[in-house]
Formats: structure tokens, sequence, C-alpha cells
């Protein structure tokens, strides 16, 4: 027979023995609160898992929270007993070898054994397990601490107001972030004040414009169902057609937050295999606005909010570098960007001297440059170069001589075609990145 609140002990020792173990368990969690589940969720989740109701106290002995979702002063722990249970073990749920987890008595008369939650020298306080307990079932509720911090920190340092809006987010990570500062609410890599709890992701970043810190952006981020400590990339989309009502219609119809700007529109793709989730994205753009009219470049792949605006770079200007191409393919993720893929770290003016030191006596040829961007692709055949550019086989002949005398180099030559093919992905990209 079980008390209230308590499931029976043969679903315990079934759902321990048969789930997933405590580590796996964790991460499970910590996806869940980043997703935007709060104590009474992640308590159920726990409770589904150990197969016994769990409880959320204060130091104080205040209910937090349940799994069942109850709530009030008549379920509240003592607070002799939660103190004396928080005493006999290490803060952040590690345990003191040869100390058993604490009894607490909750007013109601419901008794559990307490796991602290917290870090470093500071407290949330301590999750309660129903009696009775083995030995597996408290390693999975030391494994659920991490995220009942992260919904902590959540509750103590909400994102700033100006992030309420997801475009205002998005707008923010592509400005950069700013590293914290000594007033600045605790981060995720450290809920409460002290401390790293396994799993969750530091602060640090460049200083941006708008002042926001990572910590600020991962919140932000986590309301929106962004988890921008995990892999994720920037997915720049253009459109070429001419129905803008439709095209903004289109935006609000997909399945996630974007930040609009005229014909361009950005958002996030989260896991290993952006390609396909931006592949995913076109299709559905192209099923509102027409086949043919959308475009989809897509950043390198990062983790964490301080990388975000590496990838936002690398997004915008892939995506430029598209949108000049009418005849290429829809999409350019920086997987296949080639030697784009160098060339986006280098300074613009870096490359700039490139240009003209390789380039320079045919940069303001673009026939020349047409010309010798072929006569490499197909290695020195005319008959294939006249073809691709419409033109007479001794016209070709003519402009590669006229390449060679200005260059003063033979662009079929192993390194110097290497140095040329460089030179002119530069150009290109130089050339999409220009405003003008």
């Amino acid at each position: 027979m079980t008390r209230p609140g308590e499931l029976p002990a043969a679903r315990t020792r079934l759902t321990v023995a048969t789930g997933p173990p405590p580590a796996v368990f964790a991460q499970a969690l910590a996806e869940l609160a980043f997703g935007g589940a709060g104590w009474p969720g992640l308590l159920a989740a726990l409770a589904q898992r150990v197969g016994a109701a769990c409880r959320l106290v204060s130091e104080a002995g205040e209910l937090l929270a349940a799994s069942d979702g109850a709530a009030g002063d008549a379920r509240g722990a003592d607070p002799d007993d939660v103190r004396r249970a928080l005493a006999g073990s290490r803060a952040g749920g590690g345990p003191v070898p040869g100390i058993v987890a604490g009894r607490v008595r909750c007013a109601d008369g419901w008794t559990g054994r307490a796991v602290p939650v917290g870090a470093g020298q500071r407290r949330l306080g301590a999750l309660l397990v129903a009696e009775p307990v083995t030995a597996g079932q408290l390693d999975l509720a030391r494994a659920a601490t991490t995220a009942l911090l992260i919904d902590a920190v959540r509750r103590e340092s909400p994102p700033p107001p100006a992030l309420a809006d997801a475009a205002a987010v998005l707008r923010a990570l592509r400005d950069g972030v700013r590293p914290p500062g000594p007033g600045d609410p605790p981060g995720p890599g450290d809920p409460l004040g002290a401390g790293v709890p396994p799993g969750v992701a530091g602060s640090g970043g460049a200083v941006g414009p708008r002042g926001f810190t990572e910590a600020d952006l991962l919140r932000a981020g986590a309301t929106h169902g962004w988890r921008l400590d995990q892999p994720h990339a920037v997915a720049g989309i253009g459109y070429t057609g001419a129905q803008q009502r439709r095209w903004a219609s289109a935006l609000s119809w997909l399945d996630r937050p974007v930040l609009a700007e005229g014909r361009r529109a950005w958002t996030l793709l989260h896991g290993e295999d952006v390609e396909r989730e931006a592949t995913r994205l076109r299709a559905r753009l192209d099923q509102i606005v027409g086949v043919g009219q959308v475009r989809v470049a897509s950043g390198a792949t990062v983790s964490g909010a301080a990388r975000t605006a590496a990838s936002f770079r690398d997004a915008d200007r892939l995506l430029s570098l598209l949108l000049r191409q009418p005849d290429a393919p829809p999409e350019l993720s920086f997987g296949r960007a080639g030697l784009h893929q160098v060339l986006l770290a280098v300074p613009d003016e870096r490359l700039r001297w490139f240009v003209r030191r390789h380039l320079g006596p045919i940069a303001h040829r673009d026939d020349l440059l047409r010309t010798l961007d072929c006569w490499l692709a197909t290695g020195g055949s005319r008959q294939a170069v006249s073809e691709r550019l419409h033109l007479h086989r001794n016209s070709v002949g003519y402009r590669v001589g006229l390449i060679k005398r200005l260059l003063g180099v033979d662009p079929l030559d192993p390194d110097t075609a290497t140095v040329l093919r460089t030179a002119l992905s530069a150009r290109e990209l130089l050339a999409a990145s220009d405003p003008g």
C-alpha cells in the first residue's frame, strides 16, 4: 500500500532500472529547462523517472514547486529538517562519503530524502524525493539539480526587457556580446554566483554596441526555444521576387522567429545538419512565394552566443555572394563555400591588397576577368571557354594572350593558377560585400 503522492514501489524499481543513466537524464532535463520548462515540469519529469513524488523547497522550508503541481504553506517543509539535511551534504548535489541523504518532513506529513540544490556556497534549497528512497533514485535526483538551477537563473535574472522580442534577440546576437561586469546578474555558467554546474556554458565575448552579455542572450534565447550553448548557425534568406507583401506573409508562416529587413531575413538553424534544415526552410518559403525566388545562405556552425555574431557575418556575405549569381544553386552553406571558407576570415583590407597584387592590371576589365575565370575552370580549353562566353575561339586566344602579357604569368602554371583562383574568389567576395 502506498501513501498519497507516492507511486508504487514496483514501478519505482522498474523505472530506475530501465531508464537512461543519470548523465543522460541530466542532459535531457537541461534541454527541457533551456526550452522553457519550469520547476513544476522538471519535477514532474523527475517523478516519472524515479517513480516517486518530488518536491523542491527553499532553505527556509518554503515549498517552491511539487511534481503534482500542488502549492501552499500546508505542504512546506520543517526548516530545521531542511537545515540538518543540507548540512550533511555538499551544495550542488554532491554527496559526502558515508552520509545518507537527510530526511525532511513536510507540514502535511509527507516525508522525503533531501538532495541539495545549489552552487558553491550558495543554495537554492533542497530537492526532496518521497520515501522509501533507493541510492539509484538519489543519483537521478542529483542529476536533476542543474536543470533546476537553470530555471532559478531565469527567475532571479530575467532577460532585459529590450530582448523580449525574438527579432531584438537576433539583432543583438548579430551585434555581438560584451563581457559581464561586476553589477551584472550571474550567468548560466554560474547560476547562483559561484561554481559551475556541469553542462552549462560560461560567459565572455567581444564588446558589442548594444551592451548585452552572453548570459543575457542565452537567457533571452531560451525564452524563444534557442539553445545558444549548443551547435547552431545563422541562416540568411533572400527574396528575388517582386511581391513584397507575399514575402512578408511567407516569413510569418515559418515555424521559427525571424529578423526581417526588406528583402532579406535572418533566423537560427540548430543541430549538426544545418544544410538539411536550410533546404527545408527554403522549400517552405518556395511553396508560398513561388519556386526559384528564395535564396538561403548559412554561416559557420558555432556554439555559444558570443560566437553567433561570426556566423551572422558569414551568412550575410555568403547570401550577398549568392544573390549576385542568379544561375547558381539556391542554397550556399558555409560547409560548401570552398575557398570562401578561408577568405571570410581575412580582413577586407588584406583581401583588397591581394587582389591588387595579383590581378591589378586587369582588375577593372570584366571581360578579361571572366575569361580568366573560365580559362582556369576549364583547364585551358579554348572550345569550352568559347561555348561558355559565346566567343569565337580566336577571340578566346586573343584574350588569354592579353591576360598573360598584362599579368606577366602563365595562368595554367599550377602555383600561379592557385594564386589567381584565390584572387578571383577574393574579388568576388569583396564585390558581394560592397554596399554599392
